[in-house]
């Protein structure tokens, strides 16, 4: 069974947490999805509590990372030295993901050098001054590195683990309650 982590912190946003735990977490035969922090509750951007299932380094061992983001909650995750310390990715054999301004935390652990990524259109300045090729896409995949840019991105950042860990199928079984009618590929 895969080990999927989500990495949240303080003033995370809300949906894209929230839409990415809903969706990866209808597997319950797949996967097991763990929600990780510095601490044993954060929250979000709206005042929402989430607890935590584990530190931090407990993503060292998953095979799927994905990073929130959050206006606020980014820069501050950024600024703490324990947080960035914690990780120890390994991109060849763990598949790694961000929606919206995580792609920072990506870049931050050195794993965006060299490739291209996606974030939401309003970090793509911040983003790109720290020397990043960042695409107007809703999805950018470079190898086992995906960056989604816009919070509703987040179904092709799921849909991507869904196909990476099994296959299309799967995909489209992972999406199916939440594709809007018409719209199932």
């Amino acid at each position: 069974m895969y080990q999927i982590a989500i990495v949240i912190f303080d003033d995370f946003t809300d949906v894209d947490f929230f839409l990415m735990r809903d969706v990866l977490g209808r597997s319950q035969k797949d996967w097991t999805v763990s929600v990780l922090g510095t601490k044993p509750q954060h929250h979000s951007a709206l005042g929402m509590a989430v607890k935590t299932d584990g530190p931090l380094d407990d993503a060292n061992k998953a095979d799927v990372v994905l990073f929130t983001s959050g206006y606020k909650g980014v820069p501050a995750a950024l600024a703490d030295e324990a947080f960035l310390s914690a990780f120890r990715l390994d991109p060849k054999r763990q598949l790694i993901g961000s929606i919206c301004a995580g792609a920072y935390i990506l870049q931050a652990l050195g794993l965006l050098d060299g490739i291209q990524a996606t974030t939401h259109p309003d970090a793509k300045a911040g983003l790109v001054k720290l020397g990043v090729d960042v695409l107007d896409k809703p999805l950018v995949v470079e190898g086992n590195i995906a960056t989604a840019g816009g919070c509703l991105s987040s179904m092709y950042l799921t849909g991507w683990i869904a196909e990476r860990l099994y296959d299309a199928d799967k995909r489209r079984e992972v999406q199916r309650q939440l594709i809007p009618a018409g719209q199932q590929a």
